[in-house]
């Protein structure tokens, strides 16, 4: 997919101007840095979480129509394609999880301890007792049943010190730090950002290419932003970034400077 369009032109013919701001626009003030990640427990795992809801479950959307037993039924049924292998556990995550009430972030790898407060008790419990590669059974929770991969424990996310990223920056009139002549509107940087991150996704994509059509920020590197260490970047551009694997490419990410499309790179 490109993201040359007639809808994508209209959105974005009169404002897409260079801002003022360059890459340290997202590192974080000197004095809000952290020293490093923080210490943990011995006892952890990382899982992949996969949900399927069902109406009336905390958090479904109206779209989701499916009764308490249809949606058991199709946990199981998933669960068995997982544990066959046909798929990889992602690729059902995408075709077939239901998002989560809170955010969008089906493929994210959570780290889980048994202090863990934004997964269920039930969910922690048996993410605990996964061994490497194993799928679990479906669990039921308030929100509808789910299915938890544990994965390797190699590189776990709060284990890494540093990691190197790029970036596309897609401001909005009154973002910190954007220009005068950026006068779209958040939801029209959203949109963009949702489309830019899309075409970025393309066998054929070329980022450079996008960052330098699209990219609301000074500077030739393609959003280069190297390597850097925890507490170097804005909270919610850290927490995504390091979330992400190498080379994957996040969905529009919101800082108080506009939308961040952010590919991991080391």
């Amino acid at each position: 997919m490109r993201v040359r369009g007639h809808h994508l032109a209209a959105l974005v013919a009169a404002t897409l101007v260079l801002g003022a701001c360059g890459p340290h626009v997202i590192r974080a003030p000197e004095e809000q840095r952290s020293e490093g990640p923080r210490s943990e427990g011995p006892h952890r795992v990382r899982v992949r979480r996969l949900l399927v809801a069902y109406a009336g479950a905390t958090g479904a959307g109206s779209a989701v129509t499916r009764d308490r037993e249809e949606a058991r039924e199709r946990a199981a049924m998933i669960a068995g394609m997982a544990r066959e292998g046909q798929l990889s556990f992602r690729e059902l995550v995408t075709e077939y999880g239901d998002p989560p009430p809170d955010d969008d972030d089906r493929n994210r790898i959570r780290l889980v301890l048994p202090s863990t407060q934004d997964l269920s008790e039930v969910e922690v419990e048996t993410a605990l007792e996964l061994r490497v590669g194993q799928v679990s059974s479906p669990v039921e929770t308030t929100a509808g049943y789910v299915l938890l991969l544990r994965e390797s424990d190699e590189d776990a996310p709060e284990q890494l010190t540093s990691i190197g990223a790029r970036h596309i920056l897609i401001q909005f009139a009154g973002a910190e730090g954007a220009a005068r002549t950026v006068t779209r509107s958040r939801e029209d940087a959203l949109a963009l950002a949702h489309q830019i991150a899309e075409a970025a996704r393309a066998e054929d994509a070329d980022w450079r290419a996008l960052h330098q059509e699209y990219s609301d920020e000074e500077g030739h590197n393609g959003g280069d932003l190297g390597i850097f260490g925890r507490g170097e970047m804005v909270p919610a551009f850290e927490r995504a970034a390091f979330r992400l694997d190498v080379d994957e490419i996040s969905e529009p990410i919101e800082s108080q400077f506009g939308f961040h499309i952010i590919q991991r790179t080391r």
